[in-house]
């Protein structure tokens, strides 16, 4: 079946929004838009004329100074204000407001997620494990399926969400964050499937080990992960800009080459898994933390 997919010409991959995005303005919403990845896919299409950008955050603040520091482009730059750990109602009203005011919008990058990696003090239990699932499943959830449901009723769109290869597999100390990032990879693919007929195109992203700010956290918390291994963000937002701009592509893993071992240890009989959660834990891969 792989082979066969990867010698099908890429328009037969494509879903039937794709012509209808033909001649649109791009609207672009970034979900998380203040640093990381999430900066970077808004430099991807700062650049791009007739393109309307709305970079959210939950800092209004940090995403101002971000886009200032960014200084003129092509592309038109709105920053907005959105919170994946306000109320359900309160988040989808956010987003549907931003859909009027700038909209419609054609693209939605999900990125937002957070780990408890980006604080030495705040340790691993049953508050931080809800904090996650409300920020990296609740509320991804809710601005994918609100922003889905106006995709829907147009008969075009893009959605790009942000998993993990943690999702994948993972030490036994990402208990959590891996966790929520496994959900996020299962209901991202699943919607690709479901949202095709509607001409809404889904696309996963399953980073490795990107240098962002919760990875160097990570290695200053005892990770043995070598730093020739970590990725370049700008790196990771191109190749996410190529699969939801080219379409036919349902998950985008990078760098490649740890997507495949990720792959290759998830493929393995559940006691050779554990061993390797346990070991891949001892060896300090995510660092000395329970997140």
């Amino acid at each position: 079946m792989s082979v066969i997919r990867t010698l099908m010409p890429t328009k037969y991959l494509q879903t039937s929004g794709k012509a209808a995005l033909e001649g649109k303005n791009k609207v672009v919403l970034i979900v998380g838009a203040s640093r990381g990845i999430g900066f970077n896919v808004l430099k991807q299409y700062a650049n791009d004329p007739d393109t309307v950008i709305i970079a959210a955050s939950k800092s209004i603040e940090s995403i101002r100074k971000a886009v200032i520091d960014l200084g003129d482009t092509p592309a038109i730059i709105q920053c907005a204000e959105i919170d994946l750990t306000a109320s359900k109602k309160q988040l989808v009203d956010s987003i549907k407001s931003l859909d009027k005011q700038y909209g419609p919008i054609t693209h939605l990058y999900e990125v937002s997620g957070i780990s408890n990696h980006l604080k030495d003090s705040s340790a691993w239990g049953l508050d931080v494990t809800s904090e996650m699932i409300n920020v990296n499943v609740s509320g991804t959830v809710t601005s994918v399926l609100t922003m889905y449901e106006l995709m829907k009723s147009r008969g075009y769109g893009k959605i790009c969400v942000v998993g993990s290869v943690a999702g994948l597999y993972s030490p036994a100390n990402m208990i959590s964050y891996a966790s929520t990032k496994a959900f996020i990879n299962t209901f991202s693919t699943s919607l690709r499937v479901l949202a095709a007929p509607c001409g809404v195109d889904v696309v996963t992203v399953q980073p490795g080990f990107i240098d962002t700010r919760m990875t160097k956290m990570m290695r200053g918390q005892g990770s043995t992960v070598p730093g020739r291994e970590f990725a370049s963000a700008a790196g990771m937002a191109k190749c996410m800009k190529d699969a939801v701009e080219h379409g036919g592509v349902g998950v985008v893993s990078w760098p490649v080459r740890q997507s495949v071992q990720m792959y290759a240890l998830k493929a393995v009989n559940p006691i050779c898994e554990e061993f390797g959660k346990w070991a891949s834990m001892k060896l300090g891969m995510s660092g000395k933390k329970i997140t």
